[in-house]
């Protein structure tokens, strides 16, 4: 009040004579009460802005924070999720204030450009008012701006943290699969070297005989996995051999300790293989060589 009384008193000053003021002077005198009253609605609108640009500040650090032990905690993000929504109505909600407020103050400054009859300082004190509430609507939205950028951001950082996570997943599931992933192959002798699989080595020649004996198969040095069968080393504790009538060797490196029936004096096994310990078992080699006697 004392506020609008300053801004009145040089207008009732003006009129110069005891009828009161003329109906042109009147309209002057309801037309700057009624912008001094916009322009504090205006000031309040600010404030509100300037609270909830604060609250989204504050937001988004904390959403940060447990965006952050989310994931170290290996947990969901539908809760942090959710409240990245509430932040991005937040800042649209203080940007259509903003540009209202702009609107207004805006239609205010032209209401204070058209009065005529209004004395210089009444007129400068409201310019002025306006003018200081345009500088802080401007700092405002370049806030808002920085505050919606950030936002934004933050989302970014989540799909990439996302993704990364899910190509991790995939890494490691990649990496789960060849660790246990363990390969068999049953074939008779001349059809595992033929296939390259094995190889003769040692021995040694007796006269008036061709070629060598005693010689012994030995695994390849360089293994196509592509010609063995693949199993999962942890489920697969029973191989079934293809003739459960015929006698077996194992020419790979296997602990042949960890099988329920270990091989007889001659070294030979018979359908089915059963594990008993897979890690034992498949330590030496992830590649297991049945020749079929």
């Amino acid at each position: 009040m004392r506020r609008m009384t300053f801004l009145l008193l040089p207008l009732a000053a003006g009129l110069g004579c005891e009828r009161g003021p003329s109906p042109e002077m009147q309209a002057q005198l309801t037309e700057i009460s009624a912008l001094s009253a916009e322009k504090d609605s205006l000031l309040r609108q600010v404030t509100t802005s300037a609270r909830l640009m604060s609250e989204i500040s504050a937001e988004l650090v904390t959403v940060a924070d447990q965006e952050r032990l989310a994931r170290v905690a290996g947990e969901a993000e539908s809760p942090v999720a959710a409240t990245r929504d509430s932040l991005r109505v937040m800042v649209a909600d203080v940007t259509a204030r903003i540009e209202t407020l702009e609107e207004r103050l805006a239609a205010s400054q032209r209401r204070v450009r058209g009065l005529q009859q209004t004395s210089d300082s009444a007129r400068a004190e409201l310019t002025q008012a306006l003018t200081d509430l345009q500088t802080t609507i401007e700092n405002q939205k370049t806030t808002i701006a920085f505050l919606s950028s950030r936002v934004e951001t933050l989302e970014t950082e989540n799909v990439q943290l996302a993704t990364e996570k899910a190509a991790l997943a995939d890494t490691v599931e990649q990496l789960e699969v060849v660790q246990f992933t363990a390969y068999y192959i049953v074939g008779t002798k001349d059809e595992l070297i033929e296939k390259g699989i094995v190889t003769e080595e040692g021995g040694s020649r007796v006269l008036f005989i061709f070629g060598r004996t005693g010689r012994t198969l030995v695994p390849a040095r360089e293994l196509d996995t592509a010609q063995f069968t693949p199993i999962d080393l942890r489920t697969t504790l029973e191989i079934a051999l293809p003739d459960t009538l015929a006698s077996y060797r194992i020419a790979s490196r296997q602990n042949v300790a960890f099988l329920a029936d270990a091989p007889d004096k001659d070294g030979k096994v018979h359908s089915p293989l059963r594990i008993t310990s897979p890690d034992e078992f498949w330590l030496p080699s992830k590649f297991l060589i049945v020749v079929r006697s």
